[in-house]
């Protein structure tokens, strides 16, 4: 099957993100083209070709185009640059067309090409609050958002979503929409043991894994620390974002000499600074973008066995349940961590139920078999037989 993938993602300078899997396991099977916004902006932070290194197999194996290598906006891309849609569209021919989450682009390919339209957060609200849009340009982008996603969720035939919580937010009706959660890669996200000594860490660490986007909210974290026992140090690992913006608050919270900024680190270390963690974070603002959010996070940190702590999201709260701590503010977080911090079976128990209940549940490889069989059931009808194939295989 040949399938078109329109990304919001820019895959080469992004942090691992939901697409990168997509493109992982269905270019094994398919011939696949990704066409992307660019994320020049992101070039200047780090080592990004270091980082993604892990996918360079992924990318040999797929044709990957962006919109245009002039330096604008990602609302101006999509705008401006659609020519570089149907210019694809017109040399190749493509039996499915996966948008992930994209508002113009994908939509342009979705009038040519039968669509599944991926959508993984409220693009609405994330474009409110994005520094990487001109603030002047946020209201409207905003506005623009909406719109886009609902005609974009008219013009697919089938929609999938990562959480209910989406589903409800654009009233998408149930035979249309399929909830496809996020997931983790059980073989790289594992236990490396003690990897402390390793990483020239030591103590009892506390961490955080992930972008430093606008929704991360590290400040209760740092108050919390500052009271906690002297053992308990934190680690940041990321760099995306604000950075210089962390790091300044964690000195003005007097916290500084506690707390190890790691900036960008390759993919393929990730698990090993999860492993050093001895109790994870998911520090989120209550905000709309979170409130939709299923953290990749949340999977990587319990495939790694470890005991977490997150702001109280719907998305976190229907997958996990109880198999994670909740904490809303600074003194919660001291509670939760000073628990922890003292009970080692407590920790063990969490974390070995949670390695237990994803491996099972929440595995990238099953995950993108659900995407798959739905690209096949939305292509040209002479993939029918192919979809009687993979489900007899799978049987």
């Amino acid at each position: 099957m040949r399938i078109l993938i329109t990304s919001i993602v820019d895959l080469k300078k992004s942090q691992h993100n939901r697409p990168h899997q997509f493109v992982k396991y269905l270019s094994k099977k398919h011939e696949v083209t990704v066409l992307s916004i660019n994320d020049w902006w992101k070039g200047g932070q780090d080592n990004l070709e270091a980082y993604s290194s892990e996918f360079d197999d992924d990318f040999k194996r797929i044709d990957y185009y962006y919109l245009t290598d002039k330096k604008v906006s990602p609302i101006l891309q999509e705008l401006l640059f659609r020519r570089k849609v149907k210019e694809l569209l017109k040399e190749e021919d493509f039996d499915v067309h996966l948008n992930y989450s994209t508002l113009i682009s994908g939509y342009v390919a979705a009038k040519r090409v039968k669509t599944v339209y991926d959508l993984a957060d409220d693009l609405g609200a994330m474009i409110k609050e994005s520094t990487q849009i001109p603030r002047l340009m946020r209201p409207f982008g905003g506005i623009l958002g909406d719109l886009m996603v609902r005609r974009n969720i008219e013009k697919a035939e089938k929609v999938t979503v990562t959480t209910d919580m989406l589903k409800i937010a654009y009233s998408i009706p149930d035979g249309k929409c399929e909830v496809i959660s996020n997931g983790v890669d059980t073989n790289l996200f594992r236990n490396y043991g003690n990897a402390k000594e390793e990483l020239g860490l030591d103590g009892f660490i506390i961490g955080y894994v992930g972008v430093l986007r606008e929704w991360v909210d590290l400040e209760p974290v740092f108050g919390a620390l500052k009271d906690l026992d002297v053992e308990i140090k934190m680690v940041v690992v990321g760099k995306e974002g604000g950075f210089n913006e962390n790091v300044r608050l964690a000195k003005k919270c007097g916290v500084s000499d506690r707390v190890t900024f790691t900036g960008m680190v390759p993919y393929s270390q990730v698990p090993k600074y999860i492993s050093a963690i001895d109790v994870c974070l998911i520090p989120f603002k209550k905000s709309q973008i979170s409130e939709s959010a299923l953290p990749l996070k949340l999977f990587e940190y319990m495939a790694c066995g470890k005991p977490a702590i997150s702001t109280e999201l719907p998305g976190i709260k229907n997958v996990a349940g109880e198999k994670v701590m909740y904490a809303t503010n600074e003194k919660e977080y001291k509670e939760r961590i000073a628990e922890l911090y003292k009970n080692e079976e407590l920790r063990h128990e969490m974390g070995k139920s949670g390695r237990e209940f994803v491996a099972e549940n929440y595995d990238w490889e099953k995950i993108v078999e659900r995407m798959e069989r739905t690209l096949l059931t939305v292509g040209e009808p002479h993939w029918d037989s192919v979809t009687e194939v993979f489900i007899k295989e799978k049987i």
